[in-house]
C-alpha cells in the first residue's frame, strides 16, 4: 500500500493561493510619483515561476476561510530559496490582517493553502499480522535479490536513510538494534513546527517500511535489504494515515539537513504540488537520492508524484512470480521495478510481524539497495551521487520477464548483485543457500486492517498556534480597477497601476495569433515606456494574487 493524496480530503482547486493586499505600496510616497525610469527585472529561477503561475484570487481565501478554520503557507524567498511559515487562521479579520503584515514583505512570493493527504486502500492481497518467529523467516523477496551473498560485504553501514511517513516504532524486535535514530514529528504540531522524535507510529504503514529497509540481521525474524544502514524516522502521517503537504515538505528538506544520503517517500498522489516539488528537486540537488512509490492504481491510472518527478526514483512493485502486480501503476515515469507483494516486515502492534502489499513495499527495497550502493561507492573512493546511484541501478535492471513492457517495469526488475558488482570474492557465496519461499512458524495469522489507527498511549493534545484577530480590515483597490494604459505618440505606452511590491509588468505584441512578450518590467504606480516599432500590443500586470490583462492598443 501506498499513501495517496486523496481528491476526496480536499476541496475541487489544488492551487496555490496568493493574496495582493498592497498596503506597502498605497502608504509610499511612489504612489503619487510622476513616471519612473524603467527597472528591467532580474531573471528569476523556475521555482519562484511555478509558484507565481498557481496563484488565485484573495476572493478565494475569503470563501475557505468562510467554509471554516484556514491553514496558510505563506511562501517568501531567502537566498533565492523558498521559505515557508505555516498560520492557522479562523476568521477573515485575522486573514485580512495576515495578509496585510505580510504585503510589506519584499521577499513575499505567494501563500498555499494547506491541504490534508491520505493513505489509500492496501491493493489486492489481505494484510495479516505474523505469530513471532522462533528461527529466522525466510523471505522470498531476500531471496529474489541475493541478499545472503550480497551481505557478506555490503549491508548499507553508515548510510542514513530518511523514512518520511507514519513515525517508525523503534521498539520493534526488529528495529531495537540503535538503528533508528531520533528523528522529528510534525504531526504534534499545529503550525509545521518540528517536535518530537519520530519513533511514534499509530498507524504502522512507516514501521513496515523501515523494517524492509534495515531489519536486524540477527538469525531470528526478518532481515532488511540494507540492516547496517540507520533510519531517520520522519513523521508526517497521523494514526488515521492523514497529514499536511507542507509538512511533507518540511520532512525531505529537514532529511537533506540532517545527513540522509537517502529518502524514501512511500506516499503519493496525482496531484502535482509547487512545494514538494521543489524539495525534491533540491534534495537531489544537494547529492540526496530520492526513492517514491510509483502508485497502486493498476495499469492506465494518472501519474503519481513525488514519484513522476524527474529526481525521484519511481518505483513499480513485482509478485513473487517475478511479474509486475496488477495493482502497480503504469507510465513513462516508471524507472523499475522491485519486490512489493506480500512482504514480511515490522508491525507495531501484536506480535510485531505483518504482511502487506504495495509499492510502498517496493520503494523501500529500492532505497535500500541505494544505502548498500553508497557503502560500497564510499568505501571505493568513488561517487555517491543520486546521478550515480540511479545508473547503478537502472542500468542493469533485468527485463526478461515474459510481460515486460517499460511503462509497467521501467527499465527492469533491479538487480542488486550486478548493482554491486558483486562477483566472488566481492560476495562471498553463503554456507547456506536460502529457501525460495517463506517458512512460516505455525500459528494463525491475525488478520489485520493497514491504516486502522493504532492507539498505544493517548498522547497530549498540542496548544493550537496563536491567531492574530480582530485586526481592522482595509478595502485595497485590485489591480483590475488601477490599470490604466495611454498610447502617446512616437510609439510610446504610458501604464498607470497600483499593484502589491514585487509585481511584474509584461509588455506583449501581437505577432500573428499570438501574443509575444517583449519586455518586462518591476511594476511602478506610473511608468512609460518606449517602444522599438508599431503594432497591437497589450500589457500584463502579475502580481502575486492576481493577473490582470489590459485590452489591445495600435500603436504608431
Amino acid at each position: 500500500m501506498s499513501a495517496e493524496i486523496k481528491d476526496g480530503q480536499v476541496r475541487p482547486r489544488r492551487t496555490l493561493m496568493s493574496y495582493s493586499l498592497a498596503m506597502a505600496l498605497l502608504l509610499s510616497p511612489l504612489a503619487s510619483s510622476p513616471a519612473n525610469a524603467i527597472d528591467v527585472s532580474a531573471p528569476e529561477s523556475d521555482w519562484q515561476e511555478s509558484v507565481r503561475a498557481e496563484a488565485t484570487s484573495y476572493q478565494e481565501l475569503a470563501t475557505e476561510i468562510a467554509d471554516g478554520a484556514l491553514r496558510l503557507i505563506v511562501v517568501t524567498e531567502e537566498n533565492n530559496q523558498p521559505e515557508t511559515s505555516v498560520l492557522n487562521l479562523k476568521s477573515k479579520a485575522a486573514l485580512d490582517y495576515t495578509l496585510r503584515a505580510t504585503s510589506s514583505d519584499p521577499d513575499f512570493i505567494a501563500v498555499l493553502v494547506d491541504e490534508k493527504i491520505s493513505l489509500i486502500d492496501e491493493p489486492t492481497i489481505g494484510a495479516a499480522a505474523i505469530p513471532a518467529p522462533t528461527t529466522s523467516y525466510t523471505q522470498w523477496n531476500y531471496t529474489a535479490m541475493r541478499l545472503a551473498e550480497i551481505h557478506t560485504s555490503f549491508t548499507g553501514t553508515n548510510v542514513k536513510v530518511a523514512v518520511i511517513d507514519s513515525g517508525v516504532d523503534r521498539e520493534n524486535p526488529e528495529l531495537n538494534g540503535g538503528q533508528v535514530l531520533d528523528g522529528c514529528d510534525w504531526v504534534t504540531s499545529p503550525n509545521n513546527v518540528c517536535r518530537g522524535t519520530g519513533v511514534l507510529d499509530e498507524n504502522g504503514h512507516g514501521t513496515h517500511v523501515a523494517g524492509i529497509i534495515a531489519a536486524k540481521n540477527d538469525g531470528v525474524g526478518i532481515t532488511g535489504v540494507a540492516p547496517g544502514a540507520t533510519i531517520l524516522p520522519l513523521r508526517v502521517l497521523g494514526a488515521d494515515g492523514s497529514g499536511w503537504l507542507s509538512d511533507i515538505a518540511a520532512a525531505i528538506d529537514y532529511a537533506v539537513a540532517n545527513g540522509a544520503k537517502v529518502i524514501n517517500l512511500s506516499l503519493g498522489g496525482t496531484l502535482d504540488y509547487s512545494l514538494i516539488r521543489i524539495s525534491v528537486e533540491q534534495a537531489v540537488a544537494s547529492g540526496v537520492t530520492v526513492v517514491a512509490a510509483a502508485g497502486n492504481g493498476g495499469s492506465g491510472a494518472a501519474a503519481s508524484y513525488p514519484a513522476a518527478y524527474p529526481g525521484a526514483i519511481a518505483v513499480a512493485a513485482t509478485t513473487e512470480s517475478n511479474l509486475i502486480a496488477s495493482y502497480s501503476n503504469s507510465g513513462n515515469y516508471i524507472d523499475v521495478a522491485a519486490p512489493g507483494s506480500a512482504i514480511l516486515s515490522s508491525w507495531p502492534t501484536g506480535t510485531g510481524y505483518a504482511r502487506l502489499s504495495g509499492t510502498s513495499m517496493a520503494s523501500p527495497h529500492v532505497a535500500a539497495l541505494a544505502a548498500l550502493i553508497i557503502q560500497r561507492n564510499t568505501a571505493a573512493s568513488g561517487s555517491t551521487s543520486p546521478a550515480t546511484i540511479r545508473t547503478a541501478i537502472e542500468s542493469v535492471a533485468v527485463k526478461s520477464n515474459s510481460d515486460y513492457s517499460v511503462s509497467r517495469y521501467g527499465l527492469g526488475v533491479i538487480n542488486p548483485f550486478a548493482s554491486l558488482e558483486c562477483a566472488t570474492p566481492v560476495c562471498a557465496t553463503p554456507s547456506s543457500t536460502p529457501q525460495p519461499v517463506d517458512v512460516l512458524v505455525t500459528g494463525t495469522p491475525e488478520v489485520i486492517t493497514p491504516g486502522a489507527i493504532i492507539a498505544p498511549t493517548p498522547q497530549p493534545t498540542p496548544e493550537p498556534a496563536p491567531i492574530i484577530e480582530t485586526a481592522p480590515v482595509v478595502v485595497v483597490p485590485t489591480i483590475k480597477e488601477t490599470l490604466n494604459v495611454k498610447v502617446a505618440k512616437k510609439r510610446k505606452l504610458t501604464v498607470v497601476v497600483t499593484a502589491p511590491t514585487g509585481s511584474k509588468t509584461w509588455v506583449q505584441r501581437k505577432v500573428g495569433k499570438k501574443w509575444k512578450t517583449v519586455l518586462k518590467i518591476t511594476t511602478t504606480p506610473s511608468v512609460q515606456v518606449k517602444l522599438s516599432r508599431s503594432g497591437t500590443y497589450r500589457v500584463q500586470v502579475i502580481a502575486p494574487s492576481e493577473k490582470v490583462t489590459s485590452k489591445s492598443y495600435k500603436v504608431k
